[in-house]
């Protein structure tokens, strides 16, 4: 049995990970999907202060890979059902077996605000990379406006609607200023039919589309844990920072958990 389960192999799973492995300490990572969360969606990360000139989100996936197989990270590819507490130790039960641990460490992220329509995509990493005349990305936050600048490079013209003033970084939205094929709108979806196209109905007018990207905000997964309160869980990166996602976040915190698990476990104490 491992001294400490991880639920989440995103960049603040990972970096938990990899500083208890510093210290010897061994982890078990649970993830469902694969490696790097939500990461993969960004369209550039530059304020980790490593890469001034930005990196593609899916660069850094590939940087998380080899931080697995260098420091021999134990990854179970397996959704994990349930969380709870037997016998003193932490009981996670997966779609496949169940573990214990005497540490546990929620890197779950979030999971996105959903739009009351079909055929509504939630994460750009997601569409398949060809060519599209047209797409419509509904939100106005940071998310909004990077998912835009991806989809930029593989269509004719996109198209951002928002329901109010936007609320992307300053920096986001002159990067969408400069591309000439991204035009923002302010006004609210009515209602999105399939027909030929999708056809998003609007109150500033119809527009025909090849998909339409929802970004209207996003909560933290916290299910698992619902009443569930120990001094020896810890959440790390999205899960807990509400409105303040960033992958630096994610990684102090995964860093500062481990090294707090190792302070309690030499020292019985984190001070």
């Amino acid at each position: 049995m491992a001294l400490v389960g991880i639920i989440g192999a995103g960049i603040g799973g990972i970096a938990t990970a990899v500083q208890l492995a510093r210290y010897n300490i061994e982890s078990v990572i649970f993830e469902r999907n694969s490696v790097g969360g939500l990461i993969r969606n960004a369209y550039s990360v530059e304020n980790t202060m490593f890469f001034p000139e930005g990196i593609r989100g899916e660069e850094v996936v590939e940087i998380l890979k080899r931080y697995v197989k260098k420091y021999g990270l134990k990854i179970i590819y397996e959704e994990v059902k349930s969380i709870g507490k037997v016998d003193g130790f932490f009981r996670v039960q997966t779609n496949a077996g169940d573990y214990k641990f005497k540490y546990l460490v929620v890197a779950t992220g979030t999971k996105p605000k959903k739009l009351p329509f079909d055929s509504v995509i939630y994460h750009v990493a997601e569409v398949p990379k060809r060519h599209y005349e047209r797409v419509l990305i509904i939100g106005g936050g940071d998310v909004a406006f990077d998912y835009a600048l991806s989809m930029s490079e593989m269509a004719d013209e996109v198209i951002i609607l928002m329901r109010s003033e936007p609320k992307a970084l300053p920096y986001l939205q002159n990067l969408v200023a400069k591309r000439g094929n991204i035009k923002t709108f302010m006004g609210q979806v009515l209602d999105i039919q399939r027909e030929e196209k999708l056809l998003a109905k609007t109150d500033v007018g119809d527009f025909k589309v090849d998909l339409v990207l929802g970004a209207i905000g996003r909560v933290p997964n916290v299910e698992l844990i619902e009443g569930l309160n120990d001094d020896n869980l810890f959440l790390v990166g999205d899960v807990k920072n509400g409105i303040y996602r960033q992958s630096a976040l994610a990684i102090a915190d995964g860093i500062k958990t481990a090294m707090m698990i190792w302070r309690r476990e030499k020292y019985g104490n984190i001070e």
